[in-house]
This record gives C-alpha cells, sequence and structure tokens, in this order.
C-alpha cells in the first residue's frame, strides 16, 4: 500500500515538473502592455465619440459632410490622428480601423 501511494504521489511531481516556472519580471511586464494597450483602446474610442459629434455639428454648420476627417480637427480641439479612423465623406460614417 505505501509503495503504490508512494508511486502516485512521484508520478504526480514528475508530472509537475514539466511546467516551465514563469518569469514573475516577463508576467508583470505582459500584464503592464496589456493593460496599456486597452488603455490606448479606450481612448481610440472616446476619440471616435469626439470624431462623430464634430462631423454632426460640422454637418450642421455647413449641409454636408467634410470631404476628409482633417477638415474636423479644429472642431475635435485636440490632437487627432486621422490615420487610426475609416470615414465615408458619402454618408458621414466613421470607424475605428480593425488592427
Amino acid at each position: 500500500m505505501r509503495r503504490i501511494l508512494f508511486v502516485v504521489v512521484m508520478l504526480t511531481f514528475l508530472s509537475a515538473c514539466k511546467e516551465k516556472p514563469q518569469n514573475p519580471v516577463a508576467v508583470y511586464g505582459d500584464a503592464m502592455i496589456n493593460s496599456y494597450e486597452k488603455g490606448k483602446q479606450a481612448g481610440d474610442a472616446g476619440n471616435l465619440d469626439a470624431v462623430k459629434k464634430a462631423l454632426a455639428a460640422y454637418r450642421a454648420i455647413n449641409d454636408k459632410y467634410p470631404a476628409g476627417l482633417d477638415e474636423i480637427k479644429p472642431l475635435v480641439g485636440q490632437n487627432l490622428d486621422i490615420s487610426k479612423y475609416d470615414y465615408d465623406p458619402q454618408s458621414g460614417s466613421v470607424t475605428l480601423k480593425s488592427r
């Protein structure tokens, strides 16, 4: 009985040894990078809302949508990286580009 118990314990120990230990610094670094990326995505989504509102304001003032997003930069009131957005001047729809 003791032999069987010993064999079971040894097999459990050996199977657990196959797992590689994780580097705590690498795990922390990955978590920080993931948090940073999520923060950037949240910022881009917030800017998308501001762009949509600026497009609506531009249309209300000019009775048409702008030819490009660079025309609404003064209405957004911040530095806007327009390369992150897909814009259709015919419909006025704007979306975040897929990554």
